[in-house]
């Protein structure tokens, strides 16, 4: 499952070889990776698959941790476990947080409200494709 996942993810942020601004104007890295003062990258290298992967893969094991800390994954659709993966690897666990409304839907497993929260929300309003994209899959569960 986590896969398929991850597959998404890297089409959702795409794969950038060196740092540029998103469109909060953050500086980010490879796939979605907002870079830290720790990370070691400087601006105008190109990184090569390996570097990027590297980052992906931790940043990808931090999201399955925090949706972890958001909802109980036993106790919700796999497929619905998903979307919480990706959204808590773009928003981060702090910015997942503030989806109570989602929260509370999902942990009845009302997916059809749950899908509604998603929309009804900034982030939704900041990246529509995306937040279409996993609101429909949550609906169809």
């Amino acid at each position: 499952m986590y896969e398929e996942i991850k597959k998404q993810i890297i089409k959702h942020e795409s794969t950038i070889n060196e740092i540029y601004l998103d469109h909060l104007g953050n500086a980010t890295f490879g796939v979605g990776h907002l870079v830290l003062p720790t990370d070691d990258l400087k601006e105008g290298v190109k990184y090569d698959d390996t570097k990027i992967m590297e980052f992906f893969e931790k940043d990808f094991s931090q999201a399955v941790k925090d949706s972890r800390t958001f909802t109980q994954e036993e106790n919700i659709d796999p497929v619905a476990f998903g979307c919480v993966i990706n959204m808590a690897f773009q928003l981060g666990l702090p910015r997942l947080l503030k989806f109570k409304n989602f929260r509370y839907h999902l942990n009845k497993c009302d997916y059809e409200s749950a899908s509604s929260e998603m929309l009804d929300s900034l982030w939704a309003k900041q990246t529509p494709n995306r937040a279409k994209e996993l609101a429909e899959t949550m609906r169809s569960i």
